[in-house]
């Protein structure tokens, strides 16, 4: 049986020290993942057409709130961190069919918090793999500084970010890429500092839907961000359970 933090935590911690990165199977029911798609049908770039990615869709609607407050998520998100957290930002991924990935990056390139105090947490709305975007992570790249990145040349923003494939992190040699699969309800734990990608949508019909949210451990630093607004809030009161 695979290692969980559901049932053992200590040696799911261990794992994602050692990787910089642990998929926690089943965390969110299939309900909770439909409610969240059926809500992003009302926000703005599904209503325009566009469906490019959503910035702090919680500001808009409180049902993408919600996820951040799971009791078990909240656990395992204070493993990660080293104490109580903070919710700090969360996005929403339409990744309708066409969608050029992410470049290589860092979360922690943007949010500029301490080593090891800031992760995020993916959850997969669909059944996620390589023909439809899935994630590629660098197993043991957590341990490194933050890099230096360089300019590329972002040749479509077709249903993606502006900012996502304009820069990438130069990653040292030694790493070697992780094809990340995540059944609907999984989420997806990503240190701050582990270096990842995601594949180009290539299927014709499969959008990828992703509900990104991030913590922050309590009392740290962290960049606001231009386009982000990042701003810290409580995701103790009221836990929500998903």
């Amino acid at each position: 049986m695979a290692i969980t933090f559901t049932q053992d935590p200590d040696s799911a911690l261990s794992e994602f020290q050692r990787n910089g990165f642990f998929i926690e199977p089943d965390l969110f029911s299939e309900d909770v993942c439909l409610r969240l798609i059926d809500a992003a049908n009302d926000l703005p770039s599904a209503r325009d057409g566009s469906l490019t990615p959503v910035m702090n869709p919680h500001r808009i609607n409180p049902v993408f709130e919600a996820p951040m407050r799971n009791p078990a998520l909240l656990r395992i998100m204070e493993r990660i961190l080293g104490g109580r957290v903070r919710g700090l930002q969360t996005q929403f991924f339409f990744g309708r069919p066409g969608t050029q990935g992410f470049t290589i990056h860092q979360d922690n390139f943007y949010v500029r918090s301490p080593h090891g105090a800031f992760g995020s947490a993916w959850l997969a709305l669909t059944d996620v793999d390589p023909e439809n975007g899935s994630l590629v992570v660098y197993p043991g790249s957590h341990r490194e500084a933050l890099l230096d990145v360089t300019p590329v040349e972002q040749p479509s923003t077709f249903g993606q970010d502006p900012n996502a494939n304009c820069q990438e992190a130069k990653l040292p040699p030694g790493y070697n890429p992780l094809s990340v699969t995540a059944r609907r309800g999984s989420v997806v734990l990503i240190h701050g500092h582990v270096a990842h990608s995601s594949h180009d949508n290539t299927s014709t019909n499969r959008f990828r839907h992703v509900l990104l949210m991030t913590y922050v451990r309590e009392g740290v630093d962290y960049r606001t961000g231009f386009a982000a607004k990042r701003e810290a809030f409580d995701v103790y009161d009221d836990a929500a359970t998903g």
